[in-house]
């Protein structure tokens, strides 16, 4: 796979991720949203569970936590949209 479909490929899935995850990066207090982001995309596009990713994501899980397999479960849940 090429380089710039594989970061396109892992950029698609993290901002559906975030979504089905209610990650909201404003809720990182202003500018450090932009190193929120870049550091997310790192994670992301070194991760080696693509497919399992892309399978998680297909089964739909709105306002779910994020897989315990994702690289940025943990930063995803500092910003998670209270209900």
């Amino acid at each position: 796979m090429g380089i710039l479909k594989h970061a396109g490929d892992h950029m698609h899935m993290m901002g559906e991720m975030m979504r089905q995850t209610d990650t909201d990066v404003t809720l990182t207090g202003g500018p450090s949203g932009d190193a929120f982001l870049r550091g997310a995309v790192v994670h992301c596009l070194f991760c080696k569970h693509g497919e399992g990713c892309r399978s998680w994501l297909e089964e739909g899980h709105e306002h779910s936590e994020p897989p315990a397999f994702c690289r940025n479960a943990t930063r995803f849940a500092t910003c998670h949209k209270s209900a």
